[in-house]
């Protein structure tokens, strides 16, 4: 499968209008459309955040948390691929020829996510917000289905495998996000990854997006900094754990 990237990333929550609020407004995504109980954030690279609200009835096997989306050069030929893998197809095949298309399906791991083409993805604009968030960087996935799992991101959908430890693999896109399988029990394992796949927000400063978020009095739950990077997990008000992911930026003159 010709897997080019991260795309979009749905969840479905009664909390609607708290989840809308926190994206709109603690996140600083903009509102490319709304309808009743259906919000679209646009990203700048024209990739997409969308929550789907309690009435909403297209979506109801959005039941295991965030829907990640995968994008393909191709979602017919992807379509196919998926179901002679031998994976549960969700509803049909939607969109519109010569615009977004995309199929909703269930990985090994017992998740739901997404395949789609998306014609109008572009280079990085300017980021909107307090977390100068520009694009979907990084998912990760817990499951007990570990093996199952790699099969899944190595061969259904032809990832390339970056690193592997005990009881977490890593694979990266060619747009340069990355998807990370981790192994409950494992001396890596993420444990608070209970919600289904966790989609991370690429950042362009990760110290300026935690300080913003522990100034809205959002709590991490737990980060990591290095010299050049680094991410934070926090609890959306969906009640799903999402990331902030990025480069730190190097200290000016006289900074200490």
């Amino acid at each position: 499968m010709d897997v080019l990237g991260l795309d979009w990333v749905g969840t479905r929550t009664q909390r609607f209008q708290d989840t809308v609020a926190f994206f709109e407004h603690n996140l600083g995504l903009p509102i490319g459309l709304e309808r009743e109980d259906f919000v679209r954030f646009d990203l700048p690279d024209a990739s997409a955040v969308e929550v789907f609200g309690p009435s909403d009835r297209e979506h109801l096997y959005f039941t295991t948390g965030p829907v990640v989306g995968f994008l393909v050069r191709d979602v017919e030929r992807a379509r196919g691929e998926l179901s002679a893998a031998g994976l549960e197809l969700l509803g049909p095949l939607s969109g519109e020829p010569a615009s977004v298309r995309w199929q909703h399906f269930r990985a090994p791991d017992g998740y739901v996510y997404e395949v789609v083409q998306n014609p109008g993805r572009s280079g990085h604009r300017r980021a909107p917000g307090p977390l100068g968030i520009t694009h979907i960087a990084w998912f990760g996935t817990r499951t007990p289905h570990y093996a199952a799992m790699q099969a899944f991101f190595a061969t259904t959908l032809s990832l390339r495998r970056v690193e592997e430890l005990p009881g977490l693999t890593e694979y990266g896109l060619p747009d340069g996000s990355s998807a990370e399988v981790f192994l409950p029990g494992s001396s890596l394992d993420h444990p608070h990854f209970s919600t289904g796949p966790a989609p991370a927000f690429g950042v362009t400063d990760i110290d300026a997006a935690m300080h913003a978020l522990e100034a809205q009095g959002i709590g991490l739950i737990v980060s990591k900094l290095r010299e050049t990077g680094g991410w934070a997990h926090f609890r959306a008000p969906d009640g799903n754990v999402y990331e902030v992911k990025g480069p730190r930026r190097p200290a000016g003159p006289g900074t200490a």
